[in-house]
């Protein structure tokens, strides 16, 4: 199936509540496993979250990564207010991130010498990919580690409704409408490696993690 763009940002309120309540700690717990499978160094220095959203994956990575810093970005002002409020809750947590409303390309964010950066759910939301390559490029350190999550998209759009349905057919109506839209404008593996070499990032690996995700994953100075 072709490619179906969706909005790029996600900020409407009916959104953002129904991501407030949303329980995806199986989800999302499960990229902070892939992570530490995938980078097995300790995390003590900076990490960029590009399109943190919600917070939950933001603030799973930073529970998991106690002596890391974090930077999080994201354009939606209300998701980011979202954010702020989930992490806020716990004292240690709020305390190593600082938060940046910006929207991709921008030089508001700030550039330390990031250990890691990472983006979880934000390739498909964009009507030009090469955005988030470019924003990764602009702020790598000198061996940053690049960790991105992201959906891929099935071979047809009843697929994608039949995906909808068996996986997240018990939440909110709003839910299962952006999760179809998502899965209909996410990327595949082949069409991100065609990116990243055009990014000049090939070295990069693309891989498929179960049924509807992809991971990109790999240092930046190899």
């Amino acid at each position: 199936m072709q490619r179906i763009l969706e909005p790029e940002l996600m900020d409407d309120m009916e959104q953002v509540v129904a991501y407030d309540q949303a329980d995806f700690s199986q989800s999302h717990g499960q990229r902070v496993v892939l992570f530490k499978e995938r980078y097995t160094q300790p995390v003590s220095g900076y990490v960029l979250d590009l399109g943190c959203g919600s917070g939950d994956v933001l603030e799973r990575f930073a529970n998991a990564l106690p002596q890391a810093s974090f930077v999080a970005v994201d354009g939606g002002p209300n998701m980011l207010e979202l954010a702020r409020r989930r992490v806020a809750k716990s004292s240690s947590v709020a305390e190593r991130i600082r938060f940046v409303h910006a929207l991709l390309p921008s030089s508001d964010i700030p550039k330390p010498d990031y250990q890691v950066i990472m983006s979880h759910s934000m390739l498909h939301h964009l009507h030009q990919p090469s955005v988030l390559w470019d924003a990764i490029k602009q702020a790598a350190g000198v061996d940053s580690f690049v960790f991105i999550g992201d959906l891929r998209r099935p071979q047809s759009e009843a697929h994608a409704a039949a995906l909808v349905q068996r996986l997240s057919g018990d939440e909110p109506n709003v839910l299962q409408q952006d999760f179809y839209n998502s899965l209909c404008a996410a990327f595949t593996a082949d069409e991100v490696r065609l990116q990243l070499r055009e990014a000049g990032l090939g070295h990069l690996r693309v891989e498929e993690v179960g049924e509807t995700h992809l991971l990109v994953y790999g240092r930046l100075n190899r």
